[in-house]
C-alpha cells in the first residue's frame, strides 16, 4: 500500500534530497517541485498530503505559496510545514500568518522533521475521515430529502379526495344540523391547513435545490397587502384582534411573483393572530427607505413576542424540532417562516424580526429591493 504523498518544494536540488534522506525510511510517496510557480501547477496533479515548503526562492516566494495554497478551497486543508533559514521572531509569524501549520528552522534537525510530519500527517488523516463522514451525511440528507419530497406531492391526491367529499357533503347544508356543518367546516379548514403546510415543503425543496422559477411580473404593493390581510379579516374580528393597514406610500409598484409575495404575507399575518391574545392589536405597515428607494413591509403585533436569542432560529427549518421541544412557539407546522425567508431570498431581499422578548411583541419585516427586482424581469 503506498504511503502518505510528501510534496517538497525548494529552488535547491541538495535540500529536497537531504529532507527526502531524514524521511526516506517512513514509507512516503515523494514529489518535488524547483520554484514556487512549478509547485502551484503540479498541486492539483499530485493531491499532496503535505506540504515541505522553503521560504527564500526566487520569484514567488513561500510566503505567497502558502498563502494562494490556503486560499484555494481544493488545497487549504494540506498541512504545510515551511523550512526557513530566517530566525527573527517577525519571519515566524508570518509564516504562520501566511497560512503555515508549522515552521522549521534550518539547519534541519531529522528527529523534529520526523516527528512533526507524522503529527500533521495524523491531524490531515483524522481530517479526511471526519470530511468523508460528513460527505456521507449530506448524501444521506438529499436522499432523505428526496423521499420526503416524493411522500408529501403523493399525500395531495387523497387529500384533495378528502377535501372534494367535504366541499359536495357543504352543498347539502340543507340536510345537516348546524353542529354537522360546524364539524365539515372545521374538517375543511384543516384539510387547507394540510395543503398549505404541502405547499411550503414542496416549494421549499424547490427553492433549496435552486428548481423554483419566479413568475415575476409588475404588481402594486398596496394591493398585494390589501388581498393578503381580506381572508383574515373574520378570524381576526372573532379573536377581537384590532388588525389594520398602514401605508405611507401609494401606487409603489414592484417586479415581484405576486404569489409568492402574498403567501409570505399570509405567514406572518397568520403567525401575528395566532400569537396576539384578544384584544390585542395588529399593524400591517409598507412603504419605501428613503435612503436606498427599496420597498418594506412590517408585520407588527401586541403578542407573545420572542426572545432575542431565537430572533434567527424561527426562520431554520432545522431549528424548528429543537424549538418546539424547549416550548418555544413557532406556528402550526414551523415550516412558514422557513418558507418566507427563502421565498424573500429568492427576490434578493430579506427578513428579519425585531422583538424585545417575551410578553412585548414581535415585529416581522421584509425588503424588497427595487434595482434587483426589475433586474429579475429582464
Amino acid at each position: 500500500m503506498d504511503g502518505p504523498k510528501i510534496y517538497i518544494i525548494d529552488d535547491e536540488e541538495k535540500n529536497i534530497k537531504l529532507l527526502k534522506g531524514m524521511l526516506f525510511s517512513q514509507n512516503y510517496q515523494f514529489y518535488e517541485a524547483l520554484s514556487g510557480e512549478e509547485a502551484l501547477d503540479l498541486v492539483h496533479h499530485i493531491s499532496p498530503d503535505l506540504i515541505l515548503l522553503d521560504v527564500m526562492m526566487p520569484g514567488i516566494s513561500g510566503f505567497e505559496v502558502c498563502q494562494k495554497l490556503k486560499q484555494d478551497e481544493k488545497t487549504k486543508s494540506i498541512p504545510i510545514i515551511m523550512v526557513t533559514a530566517l530566525t527573527e521572531k517577525e519571519h515566524r509569524l508570518q509564516a504562520l500568518e501566511s497560512g503555515a501549520d508549522d515552521f522549521l528552522s534550518k539547519p534541519v534537525d531529522s528527529t523534529e522533521v520526523v516527528i512533526r510530519v507524522k503529527s500533521l500527517l495524523r491531524i490531515k488523516s483524522y481530517h479526511d475521515e471526519i470530511a468523508a463522514k460528513n460527505d456521507h451525511l449530506l448524501e444521506l440528507e438529499k436522499i432523505k430529502d428526496k423521499l420526503i419530497h416524493m411522500i408529501v406531492h403523493d399525500l395531495r391526491n387523497p387529500l384533495w379526495a378528502v377535501f372534494g367529499n367535504l366541499d359536495l357533503m357543504l352543498l347539502d347544508k340543507h340536510q345537516l344540523n348546524q353542529n354537522q356543518i360546524k364539524q365539515l367546516e372545521s374538517c375543511m379548514v384543516s384539510c387547507q391547513e394540510l395543503t398549505e403546510m404541502i405547499d411550503s415543503l414542496l416549494d421549499i425543496y424547490k427553492m433549496e435545490e435552486g428548481q423554483m422559477k419566479l413568475n415575476i411580473e409588475k404588481a402594486d404593493l398596496e394591493d398585494l397587502v390589501d388581498k393578503s390581510i381580506q381572508p383574515f379579516l373574520i378570524h381576526a374580528t372573532k379573536k377581537q384582534i384590532a388588525l389594520s393597514y398602514d401605508h405611507s406610500d401609494k401606487n409603489l409598484s414592484i417586479q415581484v411573483d405576486p404569489r409568492m409575495v402574498k403567501r409570505v404575507l399570509a405567514n406572518l399575518i397568520n403567525n401575528a393572530i395566532r400569537h396576539t391574545p384578544s384584544g390585542g392589536k395588529i399593524i400591517i405597515a409598507s412603504g419605501t427607505y428613503q435612503n436606498n428607494g427599496n420597498l418594506y413591509v412590517e408585520v407588527k403585533d401586541t403578542g407573545n413576542g420572542i426572545a432575542p436569542a431565537y430572533h434567527q432560529k424561527i426562520f431554520d427549518k432545522f431549528e424548528q424540532v429543537k424549538l418546539k421541544k424547549s416550548g418555544i412557539s413557532v406556528g402550526s407546522s414551523g415550516l412558514g417562516l422557513a418558507f418566507c425567508k427563502l421565498a424573500v431570498k429568492a427576490h434578493g431581499g430579506r427578513i428579519w424580526v425585531e422583538s424585545k422578548g417575551e410578553g412585548e411583541g414581535a415585529s416581522f419585516q421584509f425588503t424588497l429591493p427595487v434595482k434587483q427586482s426589475m433586474e429579475l424581469l429582464a
